[in-house]
C-alpha cells in the first residue's frame, strides 16, 4: 500500500532523484517536466509521468494538485517558471509545497511567494559533512520541526555507565531512541540499565544545542 501521494515538478538531477528515491519507499509519484526525453527516461520508475509546462495555468488545474500530499518543485534553474508555477498551485490550494533555491535570494523570494519549505541541496549537504568533519563524533544530524535527530558516537566521557545513570531525558532533555553496539550489526531497543561502550552508535532526540553538549565528548 502506498504511503503517501506527490508529485514533483522539473526533471532535473534532483528533482529527477527525489521522484525515484520517493517511489521506491512505495509512494505514488507524478513526475511532470517540458521536456519529453526527460520524462521518458523516469516514466518506468514512477507511478505517472506527463509531459507539460507547469508554469501554466491550464495545466497546474488539470493536475488536480489538491489530491496530492505535497508538491516538489525542481525548477530552480527557470525560476521565473518556478515563481509561476508556485504561484498557481497556492492558488489551486495544494496542501503543502516545497521548493528547490540554488541561494539565499531565491529562497527567500519563495518563502515570500508561499512555500511551505525551501530546500537549498548544496547548501544543506555542505552542512552536515561540515558537522561531520568538526565534531567526530555525530555520524549524522537532521534538524526536525525545531529539534533534531542525530546519530551519534558515544565518546569515552560517557562510556562505562547506564542509561539510567546518565539520566538524559532529564538532565538534557535529550532521548536515546535506538541502541547499535559496537561490532552488532544490527540496532536494538534499549533498556535503562543498558551500559554504553566507547563507540556505540546512538539515535537520539533533543534539541540540536543539547544533543552537541552532551556528544560533542569535550
Amino acid at each position: 500500500m502506498a504511503r503517501n501521494h506527490y508529485a514533483v515538478f522539473g526533471m532535473g538531477s534532483f528533482g529527477s532523484k527525489l521522484a525515484i528515491e520517493l517511489s521506491r519507499a512505495g509512494n505514488t509519484v507524478l513526475i511532470v517536466d517540458i521536456d519529453r526525453e526527460r520524462v521518458d527516461d523516469l516514466r518506468d520508475k514512477v507511478t505517472e509521468a506527463v509531459i507539460a509546462d507547469v508554469s501554466n495555468e491550464e495545466v497546474v488545474r488539470e493536475l488536480n494538485v489538491r489530491k496530492f500530499d505535497a508538491v516538489i518543485l525542481g525548477m530552480s534553474s527557470h525560476f521565473e517558471d518556478q515563481i509561476l508555477a508556485l504561484t498557481l498551485l497556492k492558488q489551486e490550494g495544494v496542501r503543502k509545497v516545497l521548493a528547490k533555491a540554488n541561494n539565499a535570494i531565491q529562497e527567500r523570494i519563495l518563502f515570500r511567494l508561499g512555500a511551505d519549505e525551501v530546500i537549498q541541496p548544496e547548501q544543506d549537504v555542505a552542512e552536515r559533512l561540515s558537522r561531520r568533519l568538526s565534531l567526530p563524533n555525530f555520524a549524522d544530524l537532521f534538524e526536525f520541526k525545531g529539534s533534531a535527530i542525530a546519530e551519534v558516537i558515544v565518546p569515552e566521557s560517557l562510556a562505562g555507565r547506564s542509561l539510567r545513570q546518565l539520566d538524559l531525558r532529564n538532565r538534557f532533555n535529550v532521548t536515546v531512541l535506538l541502541i547499535k553496539k559496537s561490532g552488532c550489526g544490527s540496532e536494538t531497543i534499549m533498556n535503562p540499565d543498558t551500559v554504553l561502550e566507547k563507540g556505540d552508535q546512538l539515535t537520539v532526540f533533543g534539541s540540536q544545542n543539547s544533543i552537541m553538549e552532551v556528544f560533542r565528548g569535550e
